[in-house]
């Protein structure tokens, strides 16, 4: 998003001036058009305002005020407050700069005739397009209240899921980096002093030593060729991961993994059902639904799946079908929605299967992280071990010759 200064006339022919957000500055006088002012000039602000570093955000407005925002709004339009109130009173409590002013500008936009949906529309790095849609489909019905309290807990149960895995690989982390930092200051300290003491007795050392010390001489005088490769290799693998064919490799082997790849797909089988029900509850169209939902995922082979099984829905087929062929999907999965197609409770039916997945993930994530722990413990006991082997050995072998 680009800074505009612009200038236009109001119906009284008097002059107003202000900044504006937006794509390009066709989209400043569409806004300013709504607003029913007539442009005299738009022009692209580069100047460097010192007020705005209280907006910067490190990834963007927190999960957190999202929630509290949803569920607020969600409260306050059931009580029959009207939208521009409620997004007033949003203005004046939010804590975050930066979403205080996007807030403003959501103000400005309903207040000027736009929809809720459309406003935020123009910020696109606060709310996904499944968000955006679902805004779109409970102003549209009158449900605005039960929907934005439904984004409210999808969003919270999106986050949860993000933290049940990322808080069980927290502690191997954590000791795969002392690993880490243990063999560079190994390699960079200690075993250098040690070969400047072995070095004066002029004696034959253990293999495990001389490996030791001719590894400490490689990263000692090859350090900044090894930061090379590890920055081509950085690169290289992003640029691999950016491409779809690159994608769509790793989401393969990732799914192959044993441990990784049972969480991976339960996470996404729960995305895929969670979404699924709630843009059906909502009233989206099958088709949409499958679209948004497909967009959602993060997995290339679970979102491939769902945009096949679109195009044969769209042909008139049944989506327990397509379902039920991928390798992917469990059995369970396709029979629920089957079941879900027969009774027209799609949306309830998938809501049960999520709850499912998500208990799941909680009882895989807990189980990775018993394995893993372990694991690396064992990968750094072996390695400060044969480092320790290394370093003693000699002193063992020179008191039995003084001995």
């Amino acid at each position: 998003m680009k800074k505009y200064k612009y200038s236009a006339r109001d119906n009284a022919g008097k002059i107003v001036e202000g900044d504006l957000e937006a794509k390009d500055s066709s989209s400043v006088a569409d806004i300013l058009h709504d607003r029913g002012l007539i442009v005299v000039s738009i022009r692209e602000s580069f100047a460097f305002n010192l007020e705005r570093l209280s907006e910067i955000n490190i990834g963007g407005v927190p999960m957190k005020d999202k929630v509290v925002f949803m569920r607020q709004m969600s409260t306050m339009v059931g009580a029959g407050l009207p939208l521009t109130r409620a997004l007033e009173i949003m203005v004046q409590q939010a804590s975050n700069p930066l979403f205080k002013r996007v807030l403003e500008d959501v103000l400005s936009g309903v207040q000027s005739g736009k929809t809720l949906a459309n406003s935020f529309r123009e910020k696109e790095e606060i709310f996904d397009e499944i968000s955006l849609n679902l805004i779109e489909a409970g102003e549209e019905s009158g449900n605005l209240d039960s929907i934005l309290e439904k984004l409210a807990s999808e969003l919270e149960d999106k986050k949860g899921l993000s933290d049940k895995l990322r808080s069980a690989m927290i502690y191997p982390a954590i000791i795969l980096v002392i690993i880490i930092a243990v063999i560079v200051l190994m390699m960079f300290v200690l075993v250098p002093s040690m070969a400047t003491i072995y070095g004066d007795f002029n004696a034959e050392l253990p293999w495990a030593t001389r490996f030791l010390m001719d590894l400490s001489q490689f990263f000692i005088k090859y350090w900044w060729a090894i930061l090379v490769v590890l920055a081509v290799l950085v690169i290289g693998i992003k640029a691999f991961l950016d491409s779809k064919k690159g994608r769509r490799i790793f989401d393969k082997i990732v799914l192959k993994i044993p441990g990784v790849g049972a969480i991976v797909s339960k996470m996404q089988l729960a995305q895929f059902t969670r979404i699924l029900a709630l843009l059906l509850g909502s009233g989206l169209s099958i088709m949409k639904a499958l679209e948004l939902t497909a967009l959602s995922l993060s997995n290339e082979m679970f979102r491939d799946t769902i945009l096949s099984a679109k195009e044969e829905v769209e042909k008139g087929g049944a989506l327990a079908i397509p379902i039920a062929r991928s390798e992917y999907f469990p059995l369970i999965v396709s029979s629920m929605i089957a079941v879900g197609e027969e009774t027209g409770e799609m949306d309830t039916v998938l809501n049960k299967v999520s709850e499912y997945y998500k208990d799941e993930v909680n009882v895989a994530t807990s189980n990775l992280s018993s394995i893993l722990e372990p694991v690396f413990l064992v990968i750094m006991g072996l390695a400060i071990g044969f480092i320790a082997l290394a370093v003693y050995m000699p002193m063992f072998q020179l008191s039995s010759a003084i001995g």
